[in-house]
This record gives C-alpha cells, structure tokens and sequence, in this order.
C-alpha cells in the first residue's frame, strides 16, 4: 500500500484510479531524483575507480528496486488473481484440520513477510541515517565546511549538496527515497512468501486427502472413487496456483539473483580495501 503497488479492484471509481497513478508518479520520482543524477554522478563526475566502485553498492539497491516497482505494477493483474484464488481456496475449505493446516502456513508466511520488513528497514534505511548523522570536510575555496555525507553521491551540476540547505534536503529526500526501494524489496518479498506457503499449505492437504483416501480403500468405502475426482480436481487448482504465482515472481527473482550476486561482490570487494 505504501508504494502504490498493491492491485486495485476492477470496480474502483475514477477518483481513485487518478489517486493511485499520482501515488505512483510520487513514489517513482523520489526513486528518480535520487538514482539519476548518482548514476550521473558515477558516470560523469568521479574520476576516481575506487569512489565510483563505493556508489555503486547504493546505486545497485535502488536500480534493483526501480527494476522491480516496474515490474509489480505491470503483473498487477496477476497479483489480484492470485489474491482472489487465495480467498477463493479459503472459502472452500471446510474441515477444520484442513482450516489448522492453512492457518499453520499462514502464519508462517506471515512471519516472513515481517521477518523481511524488519530485515531491509533496519538495515539499508538505519544505514542511510546513520551515514547521513556523520559529518566530513570538504574544502570549497579557501574554506573548509562540514557537510553531511550522501549515500547515494549526487551529480553537483544536477544540485550541490555541498552547500545548505541543500545537503539536508537532498539527504531527507534520499531517506523517503529509501523508505520505498526497501518496501518495494519487502513486497515482492512478502508477496513470495505468503503465496509459497499458501501452495505449500494446499498441497499439505492434499498429502492428507491421499492418506484418508488410503484408509477408505482398505475400508471398502464407496465413496472413494468421488473422493479420488475431488483430489484430482484439487490438484489441478493448486497448479494453476503456483503457475499464476511463476508469472509474478519469476521475474523478480532474477532480478534479486543478479543483483544480489554483484552486491555481495562489492561487499567482499570493500572488506578487502578497509582492511
């Protein structure tokens, strides 16, 4: 919800359609006013290998995010599908050990949806403020200031951070910028998890159909050959579950795979150059 991305319904009025692209054409230019004029920065500016290699690692986060913003929004119909089969399978069920099972998972899901949401806030947005709390000289002239360092360096040409108060917008602009690359990050995240464990959660049931229809068989019950059709017809909706969740997520984790394969690169890279 913070980010715009969540699927509207199909019935939403005018007046909310225009709200939500204006939410979007927000949070997609704070994004944008912090990760263009860096990559000017880096392309353009800094001569320097080893400084152009330390934007990079901030730089890499918000490309990732941008890359998968774009792409939440595009399988924005998927992600409804996906939410209305969820619902869909919970008014289906009617056991209650089928209804322990999906609550078990659930649940799960849930915590890593939260584990996730904790994780990237308090990491990548408690550094930012913490980089941003630290001060540096620079010297401008015949004089010397202190400035707070950028996490994401800006293009001077674009606006020069080194002069107030200049330097405090840009760093509050780059903490809103902050705030939503990570919960894009924790979305498509959480979205991963709590579908994985719903399908994990359904095809739990149908183990446990399996084992009663087992039971029946040995029993001589002449309900199991409907019972059999019911698993079957079952089966087949929770593989149309998980392709539907494929075409959401597929994307998005090559996305994370490549990204984060080159951060962990510049993170070993800058523990061999600090130390």
């Amino acid at each position: 919800m913070p980010i715009a991305a969540w699927p509207r319904a199909t019935t939403s009025t005018t007046v909310e359609r225009v709200s939500l692209q204006a939410h979007v054409l927000a949070c997609s230019s704070l994004i944008a006013v912090v990760m263009v004029p860096c990559m000017l920065y880096v392309s353009l500016e800094e001569k320097d290998v080893q400084m152009k290699l330390n934007a990079m690692g901030p730089l890499s986060h918000w490309i990732m995010g941008t890359i998968n913003y774009w792409l939440l929004l595009t399988r924005s119909d998927d992600i409804r599908k996906c939410v209305q089969h969820m619902e869909m399978d919970w008014r289906l069920v009617r056991r209650n050990d089928d209804q322990d099972v999906m609550l078990r998972y659930a649940k799960i899901g849930r915590f890593v949806a939260g584990f996730c949401a904790i994780f990237m806030q308090s990491g990548t947005f408690l550094f930012t403020v913490a980089k941003a709390m630290t001060s540096m000289n620079v010297i401008i002239g015949n004089e010397t200031m202190s400035v707070h360092p950028m996490t994401c360096p800006i293009y001077s040409k674009f606006i020069d951070t080194r002069f107030s108060p200049a330097n405090e917008i840009m760093l509050a602009v780059e903490l809103l910028s902050c705030f939503i690359v990570n919960s894009i990050t924790v979305g498509a995240c959480g979205l991963a998890a709590v579908f994985a464990m719903h399908a994990y959660g359904q095809l739990s049931m149908l183990f446990a159909w399996l084992n009663d229809l087992v039971e029946d068989e040995d029993k001589g019950n002449n309900f199991a050959e409907k019972k059999l059709a019911t698993i079957v017809e079952h089966h087949l909706r929770v593989l149309s579950f998980i392709s539907q969740m494929e075409n959401v997520m597929q994307n998005i984790c090559l996305v994370e795979l490549v990204g984060c394969t080159m951060n962990m690169c510049l993170l070993a890279y800058y523990s061999i150059t600090v130390c």
